[in-house]
This record gives C-alpha cells, structure tokens and sequence, in this order.
C-alpha cells in the first residue's frame, strides 16, 4: 500500500475542549491551545449505507476481518432477568478476540496514509494485541507496553505478532507514562488507541451493525467501559444515522465500570471517588484510572439518557460463569462485568422489566485464566 503524509481532505481534527481545528495527523494527540484531545470532524452529510471514515483512500483500509459481527439472543437469561428480550453482540468472534479490532483497522490504515513506520502503544492487552496484528499485516514495528499484571495470554498474544512486549510493574497507568517516556526518547510516533481520535472512529460500525440486526430496536445498550472507546464510538455511529435520517432515536447507553476503579460512573453519579493505587479487579480490560476522553463519555450517557453503575468482582466473576452454563457465552471478565452491571440496572429501575437490551460480548474467555470462584467446579 502507498502512503502519503499531506493532511487529507474531506475532513479534519477538532479540539473537544475549545473546538480549535487541526490538520489531520497521526502524531499530535492534544490541542496546542488548550491540551485537550482531538475528535474527528467531517466536511460532508453522513449517509445510512456506511458510517464515514478518516481515510483519503478507505477503500483501501485494513483489514483482517473484523465487524459484522452476530447478535444472538439470549433467553434463558432475558427470562429469569424479567426482559423483554436479551441481546448478545458476539464482539469475541473478531480477529484477535475483541472488538479493539474495530478500531485499530481504521487507525493503522491512517497511520499507513501517513508514512509511519514504527511506533508506540500502551494496552492492559487486548489493544495491544490488536494493534500488533495490524501493524503484522501492514509491515510496521510496534513497541506495546503493558502492565506487567496483565493476562499472560494478552502479553503471549502481542509478542506472537512480532511487536515488542515492553511489561511495566504498577498500575495500568504506568504502562501509559512509560511509552510516553520512550516516545520521548526515541522519537517515535505515539498510536495511543485512547488518546487517538481515528481508534473510537472505527466503533462507529458497531451502531450500523445492530440497526442492521435482529437487535435493531432495542432501548438500551449496556457495555463495560474503560477508555470508553467503544461507547464513544458508538455513540457517534447513532448520531450519523439520525442525521442521516435512518432511525427516529436510538438506544439509551449505560456504562458499567468496576467498584475498584469507576472514575466515569463516580462523575455519573456524583460519587467522591480517588484511584487507590493497590486497588485491583478481575476486569482488566476497565481498570483505566484517568480516561482521556471522559468528557466524550460522559456526553454519550448522559445524551442518551443513559446511566453508570459499578459493579464487585465477586459479581463478575459469578456472572461469567453464568453465561457459559447458561447460554453457552464464554467470554472474558470485563465483558462479564457488563452482565452484573444489567443485572443492578433492572434492579434499580433504570430498564424496566419487558424492555429489550443489547450487550457487547468485548472479549473472548480464552483470553485469560479463569479466575477462582465458588460457583466454578473444574
């Protein structure tokens, strides 16, 4: 593929902060003025056929077979949890075992466009997976740091692809201040998937997909949420099919985050909530402690009408066992998470018995060791 570095046409970064306009470009991640973080903002009407992309050439985007991923029904569950129906939107299936594929196809491409050879990403796995499959398939030199804590498997997975495995002690956000210090050092391009406004970008699919599917009706959207990639993503995606006049209104969305670490649900709810370095969960995939793009979250509930809830481990855990006995759903913690989340959602009234939900399955249970719980006996 051939690449180029002049900023493209059809569309441009935007400040989230002060709405100061940039060029497009891969190696700025905040706004000279401000400091704020960039969103992607285009220069033409959406359209209901596909969402719009930040690439000069997206026909030429890569990929490794990600999205349209299928939405199952889960009954057994949408019974005994008094709803109408249960959707389950098999994220796991994608190639590399979550939906971070979604979002690294369009951010690699973008890197491609820009001439980057080499760079920089910080993950607690699953992105860092991703992006070193990407990069594998686009011939480019990755260097993912990463929790020294995270799942074997995560870490196993990002070095099969020939990316170089930097594991950092502490907590996730040390892995993110140590690639911030190699990039300073190396010179080299940082491809943060959180920081970056082209990651949430390729979410937007996920919204096209269900309006597709059998679940194109539901009321509400219920998903874990770390660096909120997804729900932002999302979120947009819906937002261009209103403008596009292909749906009236779409679904509430509801973010579910860990007791341990819930620094959105704490702002959706007006909780005092500080990160305790020594606090720890089972769903690594959302223990992020300082979202970059929390703002944008918060817009995506609170625009909806949506809420936030936080959720134990015990409750996690419980629940991912749930699903694999129940209906036959193996997938990892955090995504579990987003179960014990719906579960305190139905109690707190927040969806109303008979309603219709749909829940992203983020990641696949092969991802990680189970973890010890009583209802698990193997």
């Amino acid at each position: 593929m051939q690449t180029r570095s002049q900023p493209p046409s059809g569309f441009h970064l935007k400040c989230v902060a002060c709405a100061t306009p940039c060029a497009s470009t891969v190696r700025e991640l905040a706004c000279e003025v401000c400091g704020g973080v960039f969103e992607v903002e285009y220069d033409y009407a959406p359209s209901a056929l596909g969402q719009r992309l930040p690439l000069v050439r997206p026909h030429e985007k890569l990929t490794l077979g990600e999205g349209n991923t299928p939405v199952i029904e889960l009954k057994r569950l949408a019974a005994e949890l008094g709803l109408g129906r249960l959707w389950a939107k098999l994220e796991q299936i994608a190639p590399t075992g979550s939906f971070k594929d979604r979002g690294s196809a369009v951010l690699m491409s973008v890197a491609v466009e820009h001439g980057v050879r080499e760079f920089v990403e910080d993950s607690s796995g699953n992105a860092g997976a991703s992006l070193s499959a990407f990069a594998a398939s686009a011939g480019l030199k990755a260097h993912v740091f990463a929790p020294a804590s995270a799942s074997p498997g995560k870490l196993q997975q990002i070095s099969v692809f020939g990316a170089e495995l930097h594991t950092v002690a502490g907590p996730r956000q040390a892995a993110t201040d140590a690639a911030r210090a190699y990039v300073k050092e190396r010179g080299l391009v940082y491809l943060s998937h959180y920081h970056s406004p082209f990651f949430s970008e390729g979410m937007k699919a996920f919204a096209y997909e269900a309006t597709r599917s059998p679940a194109a009706n539901v009321r509400h959207i219920v998903m874990p949420v770390g660096n909120g990639s997804l729900l932002i993503g999302a979120s947009r995606g819906y937002d261009e099919l209103r403008q596009a006049s292909a749906i009236e209104v779409g679904p509430k969305f509801h973010c579910v985050q860990a007791e341990a670490v819930r620094p959105l649900v704490a702002v959706l709810n007006g909780e005092d909530w500080q990160f305790d370095r020594a606090g720890r969960t089972v769903a690594s995939g959302i223990a992020v402690s300082k979202p970059p793009r929390i703002e944008q979250a918060i817009d995506a509930v609170r625009g909806t009408g949506g809420s936030g809830v936080a959720v134990s481990d015990d409750a996690t855990l419980a629940w991912q066992i749930r699903l694999a006995r129940q209906e036959g759903v193996f997938c990892e913690p955090t995504s579990a998470a987003a179960f014990a989340g719906l579960e305190k959602l139905i109690l707190s009234g927040a969806i109303k018995h008979g309603e219709d939900v749909l829940v992203p399955i983020t990641g696949s249970g092969l991802k990680e060791p189970l973890q010890a719980h009583p209802a698990l006996h193997i």
